[in-house]
């Protein structure tokens, strides 16, 4: 990885971080967030992937209005970095910890994968 892309990846690390924090407070369910990126091929690689608690706060947060909203948040942040995502369903994934446990015993590493 360049200097640069290091120096994107710890910006893009603190926006999304921030957000994080931001929205663990305002979305009923909201448990955190992580990205995955190959600074080789940023556009193609990306993706970002937005944790709840439950199957059923996942559920509620799909229909509602708060996910245009965090989604266009997530974008802007992107943006600030020079990132966007040209495909939203596949670079932008929803799960839950009670699926990770029922499916993965918890191992997020192994899930994400």
């Amino acid at each position: 990885m360049t200097k640069t892309d290091k120096k994107r990846d710890k910006q893009l690390r603190e926006q999304l971080t921030e957000l994080c924090e931001q929205h663990g407070k305002m979305i009923t369910g909201f448990s955190w967030l992580t990205h995955h990126i190959d600074w080789k091929n940023p556009q193609a690689s990306l993706t970002i992937t937005v944790i709840f608690e439950q199957d059923a706060e996942l559920e509620a947060f799909m229909g509602s209005r708060e996910r245009s909203q965090l989604e266009r948040e997530i974008q802007g942040c992107l943006k600030s970095v020079g990132l966007c995502l040209k495909n939203t369903t596949k670079q932008l994934k929803y799960d839950t910890e009670e699926q990770c446990q029922l499916h993965h015993q918890g191992n997020w590493a192994k899930r994400l994968r």
